[in-house]
């Protein structure tokens, strides 16, 4: 539920005013880690304690899942900031010019960091599509077109429709990467 509040506030926020501000994305990134971080941690406590585990000498091998399952976490957040970055990056360096925010990134941290990197991508892929049907609607209706001498440079914000897709994937974000992997042969 946080995560959602977060994410319709950070979608107003950008589609008004083209601003993901820091506060709300770093902090909320930061408390998804931290939530996932205590997760991971009473895992591997219950691991260390559980008497079955324990018997069976599979005390170190559920640790070590855990661990690693850590840090698969904390690379995907990495990897989910890094992908907006490359993105920016190669625009700025093809159109000589700023076409997307450092906010967008950390949003997108901040989606890795409460939903893991696979349903980060999710939001990515939705989010891109969203923003992709939007800016086809505008282009093909002439009245978004007049009164505006600059209609071709209209500056979409990215981050609503990232968060919209944030919203998708953290409702039925698995179902439809599991729907996906089946229909797809894995």
């Amino acid at each position: 539920m946080v995560l959602c509040w977060l994410l319709v506030a950070l979608a107003v926020l950008d589609l008004e005013n083209l601003w993901l501000p820091d506060w709300l994305t770093l902090t909320g990134a930061a408390v998804g880690l931290l939530v996932n971080l205590l997760h991971f941690g009473v895992q591997w406590i219950l691991a260390s304690t559980t008497p079955e585990l324990m018997r069976n000498g599979r005390m170190q091998s559920q640790r070590h899942e855990i661990d690693t399952l850590t840090t698969k976490w904390l690379l995907g957040i990495l990897a989910a900031a890094a992908l907006i970055l490359v993105i920016r990056w190669v625009y700025k360096l093809i159109r000589k010019r700023e076409g997307m925010g450092l906010g967008d990134a950390k949003l997108m941290a901040l989606l890795a960091a409460w939903l893991g990197l696979p349903a980060a991508l999710l939001a990515f892929g939705l989010g891109a599509i969203l923003g992709s049907i939007t800016a086809l609607a505008l282009l093909a209706v002439p009245a978004a077109r007049r009164g505006s001498e600059s209609w071709a440079a209209t500056r979409l914000p990215f981050g609503t429709f990232l968060c919209i897709g944030g919203l998708i994937s953290s409702l039925w974000g698995q179902t439809i990467i599991n729907d996906y992997l089946r229909w797809a042969g894995f």
